[in-house]
């Protein structure tokens, strides 16, 4: 009876505790746990963290766009964003790893500009999209099965900062309105569960020392209880914590990009 009592605490199944962890020494592995320790940021969904306006939804996306791709550090990549009513992703379209090595090309990046209304899906979306073109240039082997990509994917958006954000969108967006006002343009496609997320998000805080009272002004209500549990559970998991904590980079992933950027 006690022992059914204590598991129910758990925030979620231990396997997926598991992939998560090992998911988080993948990223300081290949992405950099000095980079990760030193630079890397919670960012808030906030005129703070996201400052400026813009005049239509193309000009606004462009802006949140190049401040989420500076939170991760990759402001130095040659991306153009590309509105997908004018121009739908073609088979030619490169990937990043071809793009660094031909400094001439351009990585296209395809989005939806009326999500500029949802601010956060809207970040959601393009860390996700980045968190997928970075880690193409992984040297290690992603530690998850081929059909896990885009559940990864969501880790190393989680990993690169925009936990809250993958957390707070992680369900469709329904706004304030009837069933038939949802818009799909303001919704994303998730792939990790609520749940899943927002304890990803307490092992970024964890290795980060962020405490609670940082999340909760910017975490969904409904995640908060979990949140919480997840952040005690976390503690409880000193052998987990120290294994990822013991993780560490090679830096050939930032040798790569200076080379193939220098070319």
């Amino acid at each position: 009876m006690f022992g059914l009592l204590s598991k129910s605490s758990i925030p979620i199944p231990e396997t997926s505790i598991d992939w998560l962890f090992n998911g988080f020494s993948w990223c300081l592995q290949n992405f950099g746990d000095e980079s990760f320790y030193q630079n890397t940021t919670l960012v808030l969904p906030s005129d703070q963290f996201f400052p400026g306006r813009a005049n239509n939804a193309f000009d606004m996306s462009q802006l949140i766009f190049d401040q989420v791709r500076n939170y991760c550090g990759l402001s130095y990549w040659p991306v153009e964003l590309v509105d997908v009513h004018h121009e739908q992703p073609g088979e030619n379209d490169m990937s990043l790893p071809a793009v660094l090595e031909n400094t001439g090309q351009r990585l296209r990046i395809y989005m939806e500009p009326r999500q500029a209304a949802n601010p956060e899906v809207q970040i959601a979306n393009f860390a996700h999209i980045l968190a997928h073109h970075l880690s193409f240039l992984a040297k290690s082997p992603p530690p998850c099965e081929e059909d896990e990509w885009f559940h990864l994917m969501e880790l190393v958006a989680v990993f690169m900062g925009f936990g809250l954000m993958m957390a707070n969108t992680a369900r469709p967006y329904r706004g304030g309105g009837c069933a038939r006002c949802v818009s799909p343009e303001l919704e994303r496609q998730g792939f990790l569960s609520e749940d899943e997320l927002t304890y990803a998000l307490a092992i970024f805080c964890t290795l980060k020392e962020i405490p609670e009272k940082s999340v909760k002004p910017y975490l969904k209500g409904s995640l908060f209880s979990v949140f919480k549990r997840s952040l005690k559970d976390i503690q409880k998991r000193t052998e987990h914590v120290i294994e990822v904590k013991q993780s560490r980079s090679e830096n050939q992933l930032r040798q790569f990009n200076q080379v193939a950027l220098c070319k």
